[in-house]
């Protein structure tokens, strides 16, 4: 009895201990692809079937995240794919766990038997640790980038701690999971794909096998095995697991474009929710919008007695029976997409579900692309939610109640979810509405349920998880200057221009080694080094400045004299003058580089570094010092 209450009391003092965290592979911490693109995730692990796997991950994983000795490992996690909603729910009853230490790495796990890879003997050797049994119930997926752990299993708790030396004799952990039957409710709720790994056996340094048939012997071999989470007790590691990421905020200036976006890349939250109203300068004619924060309630009566389209990536034309004004041109129908957006171009069929600025721009003198509206261009489908409501859907309603002069059209996305949602209903399940008015030309984008962070795992080259805003596209063959995104939950009011030559300044972050996508790139972790450019700096500036700081704020400031109108400063009174440019070109290359050195430095992780560029041509005379600023860039100092 004093050896069971030792070794409980030993179970004990090891959870109350401070718990390391750390994530197999190493480069794995903010998705599985450095560009983020095409990523897909698998169900061969944790299946809707009975089966078993095993994992090997190489000791090099917890030597780079200082693990110089010995280790308790007490819980392991798997994560849901990137950008994923999902309800969860699924219960796998009588899992077994098993960890081990074992010479066998990447590179010589070439056996696809279940036994040869826990065998003790030589020419590899493995010592397992204690079989643990429980239950597993998956986790509702968030839908962040990365996903949440929708798997979590305590170790301690089911008797399968193990201790484990990726400095010793047998320095690589192998996983070897049972699932000896298939999970409960199973349907109607579909299982999330996992988040597996890509880079191949020398970057991931880690393999798997797996088999839906629990009593084989044998299993298929992967060199894609899944991302794992390892809580323990001892040296290394990380309190807190923060991937390094960007976050583009604040607004630009010193353009003179008619349009505005705000661009989403994976990850970021949705915080537009209280929606926005557009204002035309004429209703009859009108030149520009002001955008101020809010809009009213969606009304879901304001829909057809059936929707006009469920069907994925679709355009539908709607007849408006009034004309409809817009800077720039008229119109008296409307071609709603099932992806989030309205032409007001009858000659438009694109429904692109992949937002690019090119497109929102007005992509290329071969296939142009005009005005449009678009409360949340993203990759959606009409059909997801049927089951639930059988208006769900894509709507558009012209109300005439109010006479001659004063119609409203209301176009609806009703119940719509993702497309990269699985096809059972209820995954995910927004609503939003455009709402245009004949007697005033407003505009209303109005939300009810939105996602809480914004992704797509299917995003391709170049493009963006979503785009809110309002463009005119391709102008007399030449496409719309850039605006900029601009961060639109908190930068309001502000006006549109009448379109002019120039689009307002803004800031490309540049890192290497690693670029990372077209629209992550810049992030900055252990290795990195960093400069900023500058793009559409006015013509004739004399005087550019790059500034770094570690607060930023929105709104930005405004002051008289200080910023010309429509420019705000995003940092603080204390920012750090980084870099200086004299008779500055359009683009800007910066060359002072912030380098952070390489290895194991938790210190560092979630450290927030700002970024802004501005042109100060008032230091040469004029009214206002700042005479046009960029964007600003939040980098979070994390994990590659």
């Amino acid at each position: 009895m004093r050896n069971i209450a030792l070794l409980t009391f030993a179970a004990v003092a090891g959870a109350l201990q401070a718990q390391q965290q750390i994530v197999l592979p190493d480069h794995h911490h903010l998705c599985e692809s450095q560009t983020q693109i095409g990523n897909v995730g698998t169900t061969t692990w944790w299946r809707t079937t009975a089966g078993r796997f095993q994992v090997v991950y190489d000791a090099s994983h917890f030597l780079g995240a200082g693990i110089t000795g010995p280790i308790t490992i007490t819980k392991l996690r798997f994560r849901a794919e990137d950008a994923e909603i999902n309800l969860g729910g699924q219960v796998y009853t009588g899992v077994t766990v098993e960890l081990g230490s074992t010479s066998l790495s990447s590179t010589t796990m070439n056996t696809t038997t279940f036994a040869s890879n826990r065998a003790p003997a030589l020419p590899n050797t493995t010592t397992m640790g204690t079989l643990g049994t429980t239950s597993v119930t998956i986790a509702p997926a968030l839908g962040t980038t990365p996903n949440n752990w929708v798997v979590e299993i305590d170790l301690l708790a089911i008797g399968s701690s193990i201790t484990f030396d990726p400095n010793g004799a047998e320095p690589n952990l192998l996983v070897d999971i049972t699932l000896p039957t298939a999970p409960a409710n199973a349907a109607p709720l579909a299982l999330v794909a996992m988040q597996d790994t890509v880079a191949g056996i020398p970057g991931v340094r880690g393999r798997g096998i797996t088999t839906a048939t629990v009593a084989s012997a044998t299993g298929t071999a992967s060199t894609t095995p899944p991302v794992l989470g390892l809580e323990f007790v001892g040296p290394g590691g990380y309190t807190n697991v923060i991937p390094a990421r960007n976050t583009y905020y604040g607004a630009g200036c010193g353009g003179s474009p008619s349009t505005f976006y705000q661009s989403y890349i994976n990850g970021d939250v949705w915080d537009n929710g209280s929606g926005f109203t557009l204002l035309p300068d004429n209703a009859a004619a009108p030149n520009f919008y002001t955008v101020v924060a809010g809009a009213p309630a969606v009304d879901a009566t304001k829909i057809g007695a059936a929707a006009l389209s469920t069907a994925d990536d679709a355009v539908v034309t709607h007849t408006l029976g009034w004309t409809f004004n817009y800077p720039g041109g008229s119109t008296t129908s409307v071609k709603p997409s099932t992806n989030g957006f309205v032409w007001l171009d009858a000659a438009m069929t694109a429904s692109d579900f992949s937002p690019t600025i090119l497109e929102w721009l007005g992509n290329t003198a071969t296939t142009p692309q005009t005005a449009r509206f678009a409360p949340y261009w993203h990759d959606l489908n009409g059909a997801r939610n049927v089951a639930l409501n059988p208006l769900a859907g894509l709507h558009a309603f012209t109300d005439t109640t109010g006479g001659p002069g004063n119609n409203v059209t209301y176009v609806t996305w009703l119940n719509v979810g993702e497309f990269n949602a699985v096809a059972q209903p209820g995954h995910t399940n927004w609503t939003f509405q455009v709402v245009m008015f004949e007697a005033t030309g407003n505009v209303e984008f109005r939300y009810q349920t939105m996602p809480a962070f914004v992704g797509s795992s299917g995003t391709t080259v170049g493009g963006h998880a979503a785009i809110v805003g309002f463009t005119r596209g391709r102008i007399a063959g030449v496409n719309s200057v850039d605006p900029q995104s601009r961060d639109l939950s908190a930068e309001q009011p502000f006006n549109t221009s009448v379109e002019g030559s120039s689009g307002n300044l803004g800031i490309v972050p540049v890192a290497t080694p690693f670029v990372g996508g077209a629209q992550y790139g810049g992030r900055l972790f252990a290795g990195q080094s960093l400069t900023w450019n500058a793009v559409n700096v006015p013509v004739g500036s004399t005087f550019g400045a790059q500034f770094v700081d570690f607060g930023g704020f929105t709104p930005g400031l405004q002051i008289p004299g200080i910023t010309a109108p429509g420019c705000r400063i995003s940092l603080t009174p204390n920012a750090i003058l980084w870099e200086t440019f004299l008779l500055t070109t359009p683009s800007t290359t910066g060359t002072v580089t912030l380098a952070l050195a390489a290895g194991y430095n938790p210190g560092l992780l979630g450290v927030d570094l700002f970024a802004q560029f501005f042109v100060l041509d008032g230091l040469f005379g004029g009214p206002d010092l700042i005479t046009a600023s960029s964007n600003a860039v939040k980098h979070t100092i994390g994990l590659n």
